[in-house]
């Protein structure tokens, strides 16, 4: 695992999260971020002394932050200030892929009607990233450009809850996302092409801007489409049920 300077950590900015945190709210932050992005994955081991001397602060908040994933079900903290990063079952992935729907149908369904092109406009530009990506990997379809499109994928959907404007929903969301790492779901969301997904997104983007309540129609069907990608992944066959 790698993790940046306790400068760094300090500065952290990310999807809008709240500014002034205490410290171990941010390696908190910090840490939920590394799982999110899949640098920190299922099963890794996380030592409290090594994560505090690469982020140059005391054990005491990283012991804080961690002992939140683990009432969070997202570590198993061990004797001697280690811990490894919980290795979730079928039923806990379906939950939270679940919940992740839901999430995301509630926020189009809530402001669907009356989204206005500035609250779209960072939805309209992480679109932008991905048709660029789209157009200049034709034939080129990379592990890394595959990487590249679901960090944009990760983006789109956050943004999407985003639009409620309820932290209480972006909260919720972040921490299926969690449970959902990119770790596991690497080629996941895109494994019936990166061309279609973009689709969606397109389609999904210009309801939005007609203040039309297809969106919703659209955003349900990739969303399923995407839990059935989940049930037929070889990684979730291999977890316990």
């Amino acid at each position: 695992m790698s993790t940046t300077s306790k400068e760094s950590i300090l500065t952290l900015q990310r999807d809008g999260g709240p500014e002034n945190l205490s410290l171990s709210d941010q390696i908190y932050e910090h840490l939920s971020e590394q799982i999110i992005r899949g640098n920190i994955r299922y099963g890794d081991r996380l030592s409290t002394k090594t994560m505090a001397a690469e982020l140059n602060v005391s054990p005491m908040p990283v012991r804080d932050a961690l002992k939140r994933l683990e009432m969070e079900k997202l570590v198993i903290i061990k004797p001697r200030a280690t811990c490894y990063v919980r290795v979730p079952t079928k039923r806990m992935t379906l939950e939270a892929a679940e919940a992740r729907r839901l999430l995301e149908v509630f926020a189009v369904r809530k402001v669907h009607s009356r989204v206005t092109a500035r609250e779209l406009s960072n939805l309209e530009s992480i679109l932008d990233e991905m048709g660029r990506l789209v157009r200049r990997t034709v034939g080129l379809r990379t592990a890394a450009v595959i990487e590249e499109y679901i960090e944009l994928d990760r983006r789109f959907h956050t943004e999407i809850c985003a639009l409620a404007r309820n932290d209480y929903v972006n909260r919720f969301y972040r921490e299926t996302s969690m449970h959902l790492s990119m770790s596991f779901r690497y080629g996941v969301g895109v494994c019936h092409g990166i061309e279609a997904t973009y689709r969606d997104h397109q389609e999904i983007c210009r309801h939005l801007s007609e203040n039309s309540e297809k969106a919703v129609g659209v955003l349900e069907a990739h969303l399923l489409q995407s839990n059935q990608n989940i049930l037929n992944e070889p990684t979730f066959q291999m977890l316990e049920d």
